[in-house]
């Protein structure tokens, strides 16, 4: 009785301390302490994005094109700049170190791939004044210590392809393979039947 007892208070504790964040509280420009009872924005297990999806730890994200054609501007490799910091030169500038530091950072074009979020915080904009300051959605990604500093900024510039793009490229391929089958019917390759079920197959991704 008492290890059940344990258990139920143990979960309880857990669903208390489980956070929902939405858009609308990122653009009210809430703290991280109003939105999470912590500084530093942690306890998040929900995000309710600008693109009306709802991000959990455990849901996937795809990375769209770089904004710069080459490196992300909203992602990161976290584990880059520990990683060159023990070989920083100490000779060299403080400009030179920190140039060091962002290349090692970069993250190169991975356009179509898959990363699953492993944690999700709203972390304040201005970090000298994080009780007052708005925050931003920072995730921590599965794949090689990745993170995305600024969701909401990598869902605007397309560095992220949200779910309703996905819709839509799938929509059109359907749309576009439908135009080939009916090319076919048209030359008599193909017979009406087969027309017929491959335009109620596809019917079914066009919106």
């Amino acid at each position: 009785m008492k290890k059940i007892f344990t258990f139920f208070f143990v979960g309880l504790c857990l669903f208390a301390n489980a956070q929902t964040v939405t858009y609308q509280d990122i653009q009210e420009q809430k703290s991280a302490k109003e939105l999470t009872g912590k500084k530093a924005g942690d306890n998040i297990t929900a995000y309710v994005a600008s693109d009306g999806v709802t991000y959990t730890i455990g849901s996937t994200i795809t990375y769209g094109y770089p904004t710069n054609g080459k490196y992300y501007l909203y992602f990161k490799d976290v584990t880059g700049s520990w990683v060159n910091a023990f070989a920083e030169n100490e000779n060299a500038s403080s400009a030179d170190r920190r140039a060091d530091r962002e290349a090692a950072e970069r993250v190169e074009n991975r356009a179509g791939g898959v990363a699953t979020i492993k944690k999700i915080q709203c972390l304040p904009v201005d970090g000298f004044n994080k009780m007052t300051s708005g925050c931003k959605i920072y995730l921590v990604l599965n794949r090689g210590g990745l993170a995305c500093t600024n969701f909401e900024e990598a869902i605007a510039t397309k560095e992220i392809v949200v779910k309703a793009s996905q819709e839509e490229a799938a929509s059109e391929a359907a749309l576009q393979e439908l135009k080939k089958w009916k090319e076919k019917l048209d030359l008599q390759i193909i017979t009406q039947e087969e027309y017929d079920a491959k335009k109620e197959e596809l019917m079914k991704l066009i919106k």
